[in-house]
């Protein structure tokens, strides 16, 4: 008898146990949300393309190559989801511009040595009609055409149509002219008699004066802007990048990166001339920790001279204090045109989270 009633005891107690664990709170949170891959079009080039970019600046002078073979291979491949196709395109078209007009790696100031490799040397590739990429063919002066000191079309370009094909002339109507009565000479009409006065009783009253016209609206004065000339551009990531499970309750982020041009008075204390500054911030995060346990870099390529290098964002007690958290960096990038990628990790007051990888493009004047 008197282990039947130990034995009861001990169930109930174990019903009480199961059901405090099935209803606790920690027990109904809910776990990470996972990502949508049809929410992030362009994830399979970020993923692909940033790793890339890493490794061209380890070899700065081969950066063209690599970064136009791997964009390429995306954008050629029939498998590629499109977002990811347009966003390796893009970066095709960025690498293939080879920087702003006038900034060459001679009048950069840059030694030969380090220069990358002049804008038009590098073998460029573009998506063919298959699974792989097809090379573009050569320029090809005109005849009688120095090249690089003069403009020219390419040979086979009729002048004539440089500008469009020539409409079609059109063929020519005939008409049918219908002779017309002859014009009565003006003297051979007589001339009209003239009409009796009116008698005084017919003469109608006088019309009174119309009433005065109401003026027109006044147009109101467009407000005056609030645009300033000389704010810098900021030059927004190609690619918003993800954190899974960043928030308190276990959501995830999404944080905006962009860039910052020198000379330039944000972020705070400002990039210099030729300097860059990057803003990566996790929306809808609270303020940042005050020690980052695990570092947040930026890797960057100057395509123009060849130079690269990387940095660690690091949070900016002049910039959202209160969040969301928010990291920049100011680097020495030298003036032309960067392609960069920002990864790694950021620690806010509540969560550890880990950020994919985003892929920005700017151009430094």
């Amino acid at each position: 008898m008197l282990h039947t009633a130990k034995l009861a005891t001990t169930l109930t107690t174990a019903a009480f146990a199961l059901t405090a664990a099935v209803f606790s709170p920690a027990a109904a949170a809910d776990p990470t949300i996972p990502l949508d891959p049809a929410q992030l079009p362009g994830l399979a080039a970020v993923q692909n393309l940033s790793p890339v970019i890493q490794q061209a600046a380890a070899m700065p002078s081969s950066a063209q190559e690599l970064l136009l073979a791997a964009a390429s291979q995306l954008a050629g491949n029939a498998a590629t989801p499109e977002g990811s196709a347009a966003l390796a395109e893009a970066v095709t078209r960025f690498v293939q511009n080879g920087g702003p007009a006038g900034l060459t790696p001679t009048a950069m100031g840059a030694q030969p040595s380090v220069a990358g490799l002049p804008h038009g040397t590098a073998p460029l590739m573009t998506p063919g009609s298959g699974n792989g990429p097809i090379p573009l063919q050569p320029h090809v002066p005109a005849a009688g055409a120095i090249a690089g000191t003069e403009a020219h079309l390419p040979t086979g370009i009729d002048p004539a149509h440089a500008a469009g094909p020539v409409a079609d002339a059109r063929p020519e109507v005939a008409r049918t002219i219908t002779p017309t009565a002859p014009i009565v000479q003006a003297a051979a009409i007589a001339p009209p008699e003239p009409a009796a006065a009116p008698a005084p009783s017919a003469v109608p009253a006088p019309v009174a004066a119309p009433a005065a016209v109401a003026a027109p609206p006044a147009v109101p004065t467009p407000a005056a802007s609030t645009f300033d000339p000389n704010s810098p551009p900021t030059q927004d990531f190609m690619y918003p990048s993800i954190s899974s499970g960043c928030l308190k309750d276990g959501g995830n982020v999404i944080a905006s990166a962009l860039s910052v041009a020198g000379p330039a008075k944000i972020p705070v204390p400002g990039p210099g001339a030729g300097q860059t500054a990057y803003v990566f911030t996790a929306v809808g995060t609270p303020a940042p920790a005050a020690e980052q346990k695990l570092p947040l870099n930026v890797t960057w390529v100057n395509l123009t001279t060849g130079r690269s290098g990387s940095a660690t964002l690091k949070p900016n007690p002049e910039i959202n204090p209160e969040g969301p958290t928010t990291l920049t960096a100011i680097v020495d990038t030298g003036a032309g045109s960067i392609i960069s990628t920002i990864f790694g990790q950021v620690t806010t007051l509540d969560s550890q989270c880990t950020f994919m990888p985003t892929i920005g493009s700017s151009v430094v004047p």
